[in-house]
């Protein structure tokens, strides 16, 4: 059976555009859109290559994938495939610039 993770800023992420939703549109659009997202993390768990790579310069976050949001086509799910489903690290709008939501990490 595969499943779907979504982390913590994954999820702050989807409270936040849900929030922006149910403010500037309707209270349903924003439940709507919470439904689409889990619905779209579903179908990414069974179907984990169907997300597009990201052509990245960095070669440390090169195996990210993103998939939109069924319905919500500028909200974009960054994920990573697992052998079991997906791991949803943030859901984002498709303007924004993903290499820099993913600081690289400093040697120690």
């Amino acid at each position: 059976m595969s499943s779907y993770a979504v982390r913590p800023k994954a999820d702050e992420d989807l409270d936040g555009q849900a929030f922006y939703y149910a403010a500037n549109a309707s209270p349903e659009l924003g439940h709507r859109f919470l439904v689409a997202a889990h619905h779209t993390f579903s179908l990414l768990a069974s179907q984990p290559g169907i997300g597009w790579p990201f052509k990245l310069k960095r070669s440390e976050i090169e195996f990210l994938r993103v998939f939109p949001v069924a319905g919500f086509e500028s909200i974009l799910i960054v994920y990573v495939p697992l052998p079991g489903g997906v791991d949803s690290l943030r859901v984002i709008h498709g303007s924004r610039n993903i290499q820099a939501l993913f600081p690289r990490e400093k040697p120690n």
